[in-house]
């Protein structure tokens, strides 16, 4: 038979797991508020840094489409050289323009600064800048990087007739970077920009960028290129290029194919619910060791009541 001094030390373990169930049913909606707002904190994150790099883009690619609005013939050679100079300009982050004939031969090329670049008629017919601009009117070339330093890429824009030819533009991204760099993820959070292929192309650790990194192996890489046409409103746990476990939030850079992606440890994501946690059990642990304190010194001064009623009768006796 069961003592009835054990029933003590059962009970109070029946109340330890029944707090204990209480406690994490309470957590339970807590965790799921916290990570959903965590995620929405990233996703603006994200947004707002993919709105401002196509904003950038847009606007680079409204200033040089007014050069496409003249013709090209001889007669117009100095009008399109003073549009270039104009545009280069207006828009610093345009290095070098070039003008494109009908054929797709260079007939101007200009960089701020400098009298003219042009040294003669090139054949750019089979370029990539000419015949995708030719066929959808606009071309945004993959981002290169110039003396292994700056990212540029080449915009190219044909005019609404084909005797108007196109303009190319040589674009330097280096706001894209400083929009990259602004962005404070927590504090070993990062963020940045992958290319169509995958590529890296922006990251605060810019040697990561330099070494050509390919980020298309990463979970939250392949998914975001796979959902390129769905809302940016998905996230997902998964492992960065330095194998941490991370909460991953996306936002396409439209039209240029390229996404950023804003990152977080789910160490320090969920770090709070952590802590709260510890403090939730400790306060338990206090609890039930006082109680399983009382419950033992009660059981003491009976036996000490007892030794003095037995200790006189052995000495009468």
């Amino acid at each position: 038979m069961e003592r009835p001094g054990r029933r003590i030390y059962w009970v109070g373990a029946a109340m330890l797991v029944a707090l204990l169930s209480v406690e994490l049913y309470k957590l339970w909606p807590r965790y799921w508020d916290h990570r959903t707002a965590t995620i929405s904190i990233l996703h603006l994150q994200a947004e707002g840094a993919a709105d401002k790099i196509g904003a950038y883009i847009a606007a680079i690619t409204s200033q040089v489409g007014w050069t496409t609005q003249l013709p090209w013939s001889v007669g117009t050679m100095e009008q399109h050289r003073f549009d270039a100079l104009r545009l280069l300009r207006l828009v610093p982050a345009i290095t070098t323009f070039r003008k494109l004939d009908s054929s797709g031969r260079e007939q101007l090329r200009q960089s701020l600064g400098k009298p003219s670049l042009y040294d003669g008629p090139t054949d750019f017919s089979q370029a990539p800048e000419f015949t995708v601009a030719m066929e959808r009117k606009i071309y945004y070339g993959p981002v290169y990087f110039w003396r292994q330093s700056e990212p540029y890429m080449t915009l190219a824009l044909a005019g609404t007739r084909r005797e108007s030819g196109v303009s190319v533009a040589e674009v330097n991204l280096k706001l894209m970077w400083d929009v990259i760099s602004q962005i404070k993820v927590g504090e070993r959070g990062d963020a940045y920009v992958v290319d169509r292929e995958g590529r890296l192309i922006a990251h605060p650790d810019i040697s990561l960028v330099l070494r050509n990194t390919d980020m298309s192996q990463l979970a939250q890489v392949q998914a975001a290129r796979q959902a390129a046409d769905a809302p940016a409103d998905v996230a997902q746990e998964a492992r960065d290029i330095a194998g941490r476990e991370v909460l991953a939030a996306y936002a396409p850079v439209t039209p240029l194919g390229w996404i950023v992606f804003v990152e977080l440890p789910v160490a320090e994501a969920f770090a709070p619910l952590y802590a709260e946690l510890e403090r939730s059990f400790g306060l338990l642990l206090l609890v039930m060791l006082a109680f399983f304190g009382i419950a033992w010194f009660s059981r003491r001064p009976r036996r000490w009541a007892s030794r003095k009623v037995s200790g006189p009768s052995e000495v009468i006796e």
